[in-house]
């Protein structure tokens, strides 16, 4: 049985995606990409759904993992990239794969140096309330 071209379509997307990650011109070709892995998923057959489930772990794998190393070992990640970054992660959440272990961590890493840059030059007293507040809201309290 051949593939649908949904996901020949989608793996031109993600592999766009994946080669300019770090741009913002990345979020619709994944946006777009991981859209049609979902309506493999809901709509394909067994095997091409297993595909399309498995093509999305693998890229949110991939780009989590980069965006991880990033926010990890450069603290001076630029605002606007960031917020980048977080769009890319919470793409992810649009389609029914399986997302990296560490999906959620990452997403509160890029939140809690957002919270950081958004927060300089503030009394600390705010700084420390919005991060309580990411706090509440991971279910970390």
């Amino acid at each position: 049985m051949p593939e649908p071209r949904e996901l020949a379509d989608a793996r031109q997307c993600l592999a766009r995606a994946e080669a300019e990650y770090r741009s913002p011109d990345a979020l619709a070709p994944l946006a777009e990409g991981l859209a049609l892995l979902d309506d493999v998923i809901a709509a394909g057959s067994a095997q091409h759904a297993k595909t399309a489930r498995n093509l999305a772990s693998t890229y949110a794998s991939r780009i989590f993992g980069w965006i991880k190393t990033l926010i990890e070992t450069d603290r001076a990640v630029p605002e606007p990239e960031l917020e980048h970054f977080f769009k890319m992660v919470l793409a992810f959440d649009q389609v029914a794969g399986e997302l990296p272990k560490s999906a959620e961590a990452l997403k509160i890493g890029v939140v809690r140096q957002l919270i950081d840059r958004y927060y300089e030059g503030h009394p600390a007293e705010k700084k420390q309330q919005a991060l309580r507040e990411l706090e509440q809201l991971s279910g970390r309290d």
